[in-house]
């Protein structure tokens, strides 16, 4: 690719400016690269767009059909501003003068209008391509509330947001990150509402992207969260609209990318991993309800493997005599020691769980049957398992399907495993120091600059709606991440 001219701008010659973007747009091969000229209003035109990224309709209905219908020509040259004043019918126009500035947007789903004797062209709001409709949610599906869910396209999560949210406050600042291939992401707050050095973090770390091609938000949340290596996500992942507008009335910020149909929303904090949508819809005291049992959920995921191996292997005398003997007697003609009898379950139940995800919805459900029953069974009966330990893999994997984020809960896997070894090694001892170690980590981790703890490590004045869910008129104070004037202004 020829970089000057890439880096050029456009002249007031028609047929140069056509045969720069015909070279680097490889018209002679690229048989998408349509360049459509005419004559109005005294002066040669030409609109260039890609064929199946612009709508047709769009194209000749408010841009060719109107410059050729106008006849009465000014007495001066034509130029850009005219044509937008006077001539066209699409509402969202603008011009550009650089020659990189117009492919990235004609290879969006724009049209460029190049003038003859004009150095500007006229950029066109002619996006049309094929689009998901909006439906419902796949992965937080909620009993109460809205059942909307975002999709593949950047405007259209613009517009469900606003729906949800319809404030002149809220501002959408639209960025491209990477260098070839741009990602355009959205970046939108409520302004007043969300600390302006929360803003500007998120808003510097985006333009700071450097790479060729950036993939959707899944990577641009693995370029600009704070810590890399860090097991849990720095970032809450939602499809829904209604739950990332609640999220920006609590001075939170929420990243919209095309082709991501979910929203990204920080700074967040352990807590926020374990709310769910329809808490907000249900009565404060079932909503209270339901986070106590995902508490619950995430702690018996976490830790019951681990208690059970350490229990069963270095203390048995903790156990009541009539557990022990039942322990006992399950396990007497198991072959495999207990650390081995944990890892073969788990390893079973998660590779079950991903052919199930992977495998057409037709016979996942037949997949499901075949592992939790038929192979269960056959293990038991063959005394390569006990029975015990698949009541133990199941209860864990049901607190572990009680968290409401995708990625907070594959987290928790890799965080059962580390406490099943500390467990085998050390016993109750290696439990707890492996609990203290996941602590440690927690206390370390920041979203956006702000604590993974807060506010209870520091302790720091916020909503009621934390981890217990108090009725909606004692919820005034704003999170602690808000801005200073939001909070003074709640008192």
């Amino acid at each position: 690719m020829d970089e000057a001219s890439l880096r050029s701008e456009l002249t007031e010659s028609l047929d140069q400016n056509v045969e720069r973007l015909k070279s680097l747009l490889r018209s002679d091969v690229n048989s998408d690269a349509q360049f459509r000229r005419l004559r109005a209003l005294d002066t040669d035109l030409c609109a260039v767009y890609i064929e199946g990224m612009a709508d047709d309709r769009k194209l000749s209905d408010f841009v060719l059909r109107a410059c050729e219908e106008r006849q009465d020509a000014p007495g001066g040259p034509i130029d850009a501003e005219y044509l937008i004043r006077n001539v066209l019918e699409i509402a969202q126009c603008e011009t550009e003068r650089r020659v990189e500035a117009i492919l990235d947007k004609v290879v969006t789903g724009m049209s460029a209008l190049l003038i003859d004797g004009c150095d500007e062209a006229v950029l066109l709001e002619t996006r049309g391509y094929p689009a998901r409709p909006v439906n419902r949610t796949t992965n937080e599906s909620v009993v109460i509330g809205a059942q909307e869910g975002f999709v593949e396209s950047l405007r259209t999560n613009m517009t469900l947001l606003r729906r949800y949210l319809p404030s002149y406050r809220l501002i959408t600042e639209c960025l491209a990150v990477g260098r070839e291939a741009p990602c355009h992401v959205a970046l939108a707050y409520v302004d007043g509402v969300a600390d302006a050095s929360i803003v500007d973090v998120a808003r510097q770390r985006l333009l700071g992207i450097d790479a060729r091609s950036v993939q959707g938000l899944g990577a641009v949340q693995q370029f600009i969260e704070d810590s890399p290596f860090a097991l849990l996500p720095q970032m809450l992942q939602t499809e829904r609209p209604d739950r990332a507008a609640a999220c920006l009335m609590e001075g939170q910020v929420v990243l919209l990318a095309d082709n991501s149909p979910f929203a990204l929303v920080a700074p967040v904090t352990l807590f926020h991993q374990l709310h769910a949508s329809d808490d907000s819809f249900a009565r404060w005291q079932y909503g209270s309800f339901l986070r106590l049992i995902r508490v619950m959920g995430m702690l018996v995921s976490v830790f019951l493997p681990g208690l059970y191996i350490a229990l069963t292997d270095y203390h048995m005398h903790l156990l009541p005599l009539s557990l022990l003997g039942s322990i006992a007697e399950a396990r007497a003609n198991v072959p495999f020691p207990i650390l081995a009898e944990i890892l073969i379950m788990e390893f079973s139940f998660y590779m079950i769980n991903e052919a199930g995800t992977r495998m057409p919805q037709q016979i996942g459900s037949a997949l499901g049957i075949v592992g939790a029953l038929i192979l269960g069974q056959a293990a038991v009966s063959a005394s390569i398992i006990s029975p015990i330990l698949i009541i133990i893999v199941a209860i864990t994997g049901l607190g572990n399907y009680a968290i409401p984020d995708y990625g907070f809960g594959i987290a928790l896997v890799i965080c059962r495993l580390f406490v099943i070894a500390c467990g085998a090694a050390l016993g109750l001892y290696g439990v707890c120091l492996s609990a203290f170690a996941l602590l440690l980590g927690l206390a370390g981790m920041r979203s956006l600059g702000i604590p993974y703890l807060a506010p209870v490590a520091p302790k720091q004045p916020h909503n009621p709606d934390l981890l217990l869910r108090l009725p909606v008129w004692l919820q005034r104070r704003p999170m602690f991440f808000a801005s200073k004037r939001e909070r003074r202004a709640a008192g």
